[in-house]
């Protein structure tokens, strides 16, 4: 889940009832993860471009769902405005449905109205889908459907609207995992949550210590726009290290002053 234009295909390998050169073929060129550091009763817009980049003329349809993902790989699509920090109820696409001609791209603005309100606090997101939609045979077309396998592409185009620096930066780690590799080589895995109220991209490394203080490992990762309540996961590949008895110092920061640690002992 990061800022550059990660295709997020949800749907794939499903069966249509259309002709294969009718199969929806698009793709979103712009953002898929939009932050806006807004106040209580302000009103900002945005664009999502949508291409063709076939001969085809193509259909893609644009709706609202929540968003929320968990460190096992989970994913929960929710109604749109049923999560506590959803901000679908403030969000208003220009169109539901567009026909993109071939080889073109076309632009659906969208704008974001925050609520006046003093109990705003923290970061609040959704998302916009656009997803491809098979193209009706035209009428009195002679070509029969038939039935062809191909993914339907769904775009997720992320909106989160942080509220002026409000609402606090929080970690939770979970008890890391140490193993080997079949190589022999040490690695260590932790879950990390966003406790807080506010989103945030982390950057977590590991220090490992041995017995007698000496550092024999480390690893460094920055990750995506981390919501709150959300969690990750971290795997860290640490090379070569002795069996033994270790501390691993865990390290987030969450864009603050001060950085939070934990440190745990681990076995190899």
């Amino acid at each position: 889940m990061n800022s550059l234009r990660i295709r997020l295909a949800l749907l794939a390998a499903v069966a249509l009832l259309a002709p294969a050169a009718a199969r929806a073929q698009i793709a979103v060129l712009s953002s898929t993860v939009e932050e806006k550091t807004a106040v209580p009763g302000e009103k900002y817009s945005g664009t999502i471009v949508v291409s063709n980049p076939g001969a085809q003329p193509q259909v893609a349809r644009i709706y609202q769902t929540d968003y929320r993902f968990a460190a096992d790989g989970t994913a929960h699509y929710d109604d749109p405005g049923t999560s506590q920090r959803s901000n679908a109820p403030w969000i208003t696409p220009q169109a539901t449905r567009i026909v993109v001609p071939p080889h073109s791209q076309v632009n659906v603005p969208y704008s974001i109205a925050v609520p006046l309100s003093d109990t705003l606090k923290g970061t609040y997101w959704s998302m916009v889908m656009v997803e491809g939609a098979p193209v009706e045979p035209a009428a009195g077309a002679s070509a029969k459907p038939a039935v062809s396998v191909g993914a339907v592409m769904r775009y997720a185009i992320q909106l989160a609207t942080h509220i002026r620096n409000s609402g606090t930066r929080t970690v939770k780690f979970d008890t890391p995992v140490a193993a080997k590799t079949a190589a022999g080589l040490a690695t260590l895995d932790v879950d990390m949550t966003n406790s807080g109220e506010r989103g945030y991209r982390p950057n977590l490394w590991v220090e490992v210590y041995d017995a007698q203080g000496v550092l024999k490992a480390k690893g460094k990762q920055q990750r995506g726009l981390l919501y709150p309540g959300t969690s990750l996961h971290q795997h860290f590949d640490l090379g070569a290290l002795p069996a033994g008895t270790y501390k691993a110092v865990i390290f987030a920061d969450t864009g603050e002053d001060s950085v939070f640690a934990t440190q745990y002992t681990i076995n190899y």
